[in-house]
Parts: C-alpha cells; structure tokens; sequence
C-alpha cells in the first residue's frame, strides 16, 4: 500500500509538473500546453510543424492545447472556463514584463464554458485553438515567453520559450 507522499509524488511524475492545481477541485485534471507552428501553406492558417524562433515580421501560430488527461468518471462531462477569441489569449514576455498582448483584445475580458468528457463520446476529451501573431518589428531580438491564458478555470498558464531574431 502507498502512502499518501508516495502516492502524490507518483501522481506529479505521471501528469508532468505545472498540471495539477491544488486549489482547484479534485476528481479532474486538465493538462494546458503551448507551443508555437509555422504557417501552413498560405499564413492564413497554422502548418504542423513546431518552431523555436522566427524573424520580426513573420508570421507564427501560437497552439493551445487543452485535454482532460484524468478523471474519477470518464462519462461524466468535465467544465473548464475559457477566454474567447478576442480576449488576450498570449501574453509575449520579457522576464517577468508583458511586453506584447495577442491578439490584441477587442472585447471585454470574459469568459465561456465548455465540457470536456474523458470518453470523447458526447464531448471532446482535447480542445486546439491557434492565435496568430504577426511577430512586431519593435520587439528587440531576444527570448521571450509566451504565456499562455486560454484556460482560465482550473487555471493553468503555461509558458513556451521563443526566440526573436
């Protein structure tokens, strides 16, 4: 038999550090990750491939990715919060500096729920959504953080490194 230490610590090691939020009720977990793709083959649209860096102008797809990696019932729908579109999805950061919002918010800082379920039958079980960014030519070449804030209830607001050249 674990015991309770034993049993979180074998938890954290399979969820991945940054996963679970103690704050928030037990019995789900969501994982939230970003990362940033290339242009698929116009830049209206995202590609698959992942970059690490990028010239100022170009065009860069931030990618959400929401799953609901646990929970005690897999047909029982799971409700996360989210932002809409138009709200500030990214934060570009600068150390601790938010230097850049994306996209640029053009409404209200609110809020929607969706279900997730574990099964995927009723609802899905992962949720991806792209935000543009056209990388601005006032940003100094450096590496930035870009913070994601898609989910915001359990909230989760992961952070993928990027290089500006």
């Amino acid at each position: 038999m674990l015991t309770r230490g034993l049993a979180a610590a074998l938890v954290a090691v399979l969820l991945g550090g940054g996963c679970v939020n103690t704050a928030e009720p037990t019995g789900f977990v969501y994982r939230y990750q970003v990362r940033t793709v290339n242009c698929g083959t116009s830049c209206s649209a995202p590609g698959d491939a992942e970059i690490t860096s990028a010239a100022r102008g170009d065009t860069v797809w931030v990618e959400h990715i929401v799953n609901l990696i646990a929970a005690i019932d897999s047909f029982t729908p799971q409700t996360a919060t989210l932002r809409p579109d138009c709200a500030e999805n990214v934060a570009v950061l600068n150390g601790n500096t938010t230097v850049r919002s994306l996209p640029t918010p053009s409404c209200a800082d609110s809020t929607y729920r969706m279900s997730f379920q574990l099964a995927g039958i009723d609802y899905p079980q992962t949720m991806v959504v792209h935000t543009r960014w056209i990388v601005d030519s006032a940003l100094a070449p450096a590496q930035y953080g870009l913070r994601g804030r898609v989910l915001v209830r359990p909230r989760l607001e992961p952070t993928a490194g990027f290089d500006v050249q």
